[in-house]
């Protein structure tokens, strides 16, 4: 075939999308100059269109996308005329795809999110902005305050898991002081699952940066969900990873794991800058979110994450 007949695969993007009935899905997209021949397989969760007739006009090589269900996309242009778009998931999925004529002619595909939400359904997670009120906990060099930000991230984690049909508590929702008792107390009362306190972290040396997650030390599987978040965090900020600590001030009443995310330093410029974007917002939220969810799916016992 003419090298000038063969389609060309210019962009390929995911994003994930609710229907009207309230279903979420991963829709995959491939853009291209014209619609191409692909034949469908699976190899375990993995997806694979190989594709003839059509060109990589991109770059090769793998996509990060990291939603909770699809963890990256690879094109390999793998002969004259063939590529393969290989769609690399970490659970099952119910799949269709679309093929749209137009400019760019796209081919998309639509993987289902319905494990993440027979995951998560009912359990029961209580979120704990810090801080609130007069405890304005750490102040960034250009007067970020901590209290404001982490309820912002925490209401975004909230809506993430209400979409997967997760029971939500939100310590406060607003400016209000509330007692740390009363926080891990509420953990207690509504039989929660788990325990998530959002921070940031603070030091006097404005050079320090990083992401960390400090774990409760009297729950066993608490140091692994922590190094669980941590690892998912990390991939999404992409900041210095300040590792997991021991928390023996965590006391959350009972056998529920707690952590406590130190999403960034407020006190280091460059992160309190950060801090300020709801892109940053949305994405502490979603590692968070996909930490918590492997946890759940974590067949057997939990094992110490290696960080």
């Amino acid at each position: 075939m003419s090298s000038r007949k063969l389609a060309r695969i210019t962009n390929i993007w995911s994003k994930v999308v609710e229907s009207e009935s309230g279903g979420l899905s991963t829709k995959v997209v491939i853009e291209a100059t014209d619609i191409f021949k692909h034949v469908v397989s699976r190899v375990g969760n993995d997806l694979l269109l190989q594709s003839t007739g059509v060109a990589a006009n991109m770059p090769e090589g793998s996509i990060e996308v990291n939603d909770g269900l699809v963890r990256e996309i690879v094109l390999e242009q793998t002969g004259a005329g063939e590529a393969v778009v290989r769609i690399i998931a970490e659970h099952p999925y119910e799949y269709s795809i679309v093929e749209t004529m137009g400019i760019p002619a796209r081919t998309t595909v639509v993987l289902g999110r319905a494990f993440l939400t027979d995951l998560m359904k009912n359990k029961r997670i209580v979120i704990d902005p810090g801080h609130g009120g007069k405890d304005w906990g750490g102040k960034g060099p250009v007067n970020l305050v901590e209290k404001n930000v982490v309820v912002l991230i925490a209401r975004i984690l909230a809506d993430l898991f209400n979409k997967v049909e997760a029971e939500v508590v939100l310590t406060r929702a607003g400016d209000e002081d509330i007692p740390v008792k009363k926080r891990y107390g509420l953990a207690l009362k509504e039989k929660a699952d788990l325990f998530i306190g959002i921070h940031t972290y603070s030091t006097k040396n404005s050079k320090v940066s990083g992401a960390s997650v400090r774990y409760k030390s009297s729950c066993g599987n608490s140091r692994a969900i922590a190094g669980m978040i941590n690892k998912e965090l990390i991939k999404k900020l992409k900041v210095k990873n300040r590792g997991l600590k021991e928390y023996p001030e965590l006391v959350i009443p009972g056998n529920i794991p707690g952590v406590e995310v130190e999403v960034v330093t407020i006190t280091n410029w460059v992160e309190e800058g950060l801090l300020r974007s709801p892109t940053i917002h949305k994405k502490a939220a979603e590692g968070i979110f996909i930490g918590v969810k492997n946890y759940f799916a974590a067949d057997g016992p939990l094992n110490e994450v290696v960080l």
